[in-house]
């Protein structure tokens, strides 16, 4: 039989996103990082009044603004020019996503998916989170991002997963503790615990400081691959496991297991990827696959599926006992596990 060709060409609006979805994210990257969108937060600037807020070459500006209307980043009138919703994706997130590291490890996307090693390693020499050592400024600029995510899902979370439970939250890679801050606040009868490495705590104590937690939420510093703190009753790992290859996914979560207690609950916010595809909303599903890739080119992880989640647990000696599916983009759940009977 021979293979149907396609009688009609695929439309612009089909391929450019594909073809020419990296020139789209530098569109919009730049006019993050030039302070464009910054500008026009408060109101429409003219092109005159952003070449000289930004410094700007002018008709380079002019021609980025240009392609910024037409990529649906801003929008122009006859006050000038708009931030549109989707400019809203558009901060640390895309920040990280075009710094030169990041965009050297996607250049070897086929190498990684070739040898199974990650991206980013293969290009800058380093794992991702040990790159970090030497360059402050994209573990910064990482740590940012991560937050801007949990400005997102945190407001679900607090909804909609039942922490009036528990006593006492430990929040295992933690980072500036916005999830943390977000579920105390929630929660006045709880106590906390933020967990993450030296980098990631860096800007913590300030964060729990202005939220008025200091007295109610302690910080921990150390390794998730060592141990973790004794004295909580539910643990929380938010976008966390899908950065680690399963071994060293058991290994976090069986430090975690040997300080839970019988009662204790781990509770892992992720995506979950949908299993061969079915019921799924094809947008979802895309931004679940593009995290996956995401994944293989910037660390050793993956995004799981559900039966693969339940084997990660029970290889640490914890049984998924409740999945709670997510308001939050890309398949997001609550996946809550409990001391498996011995």
């Amino acid at each position: 039989m021979s293979s149907q060709i396609p009688t009609q060409p695929a439309t612009a609006a089909e391929y450019l996103p594909l073809a020419f979805g990296f020139a789209l994210h530098q569109i919009g990257a730049t006019v993050s990082s030039l302070g464009v969108l910054a500008a026009v937060q408060d109101g429409p600037r003219t092109a005159e009044e952003l070449i000289e807020t930004t410094g700007a070459h002018p008709r380079s500006l002019r021609r980025l603004l240009y392609a910024a209307v037409r990529a649906g980043v801003l929008s122009l009138d006859a006050d000038g020019y708009r931030a549109t919703p989707v400019a809203e994706h558009f901060g640390p997130l895309s920040d990280m996503h075009a710094a030169a590291p990041v965009w050297r490890a996607w250049e070897v996307l086929e190498e990684s998916v070739r040898t199974g090693r990650s991206a980013f390693e293969i290009a800058n020499g380093a794992p991702l989170f040990d790159y970090f050592e030497k360059d402050g400024e994209l573990a910064a600029t990482f740590h940012a991002a991560m937050t801007g995510g949990s400005d997102v899902q945190s407001p679900a979370i607090v909804r909609h997963f039942d922490f009036t439970r528990f006593r006492h939250v430990v929040d295992v890679g933690g980072g500036r503790g916005t999830l943390l801050s977000a579920v105390l606040g929630a929660n006045p009868e709880l106590r906390g615990t933020v967990f993450d490495t030296d980098n990631g705590l860096a800007e913590t104590a300030g964060v729990l400081a202005e939220a008025g937690l200091s007295e109610r939420c302690g910080i921990t510093e150390g390794s998730f691959f060592e141990s973790v703190p004794a004295g909580g009753d539910l643990y929380l790992l938010k976008n966390i496991l899908h950065d680690w290859n399963d071994e060293e996914s058991v290994r976090i979560l069986g430090n975690i297991r040997e300080v839970l207690p019988a009662d204790g609950r781990v509770v892992v916010f992720s995506s979950v990827l949908p299993e061969n595809g079915a019921d799924a909303d094809p947008a979802d599903a895309l931004g679940a696959a593009i995290s996956d890739i995401e994944m293989l080119v910037m660390t050793t992880g993956r995004e799981r599926t559900l039966e693969e989640y339940r084997r990660v647990f029970a290889a640490a000696g914890l049984e998924l006992t409740a999945t709670t599916p997510l308001p939050c983009p890309y398949q997001y759940h609550a996946l809550e596990a409990a001391p498996a009977a011995s």
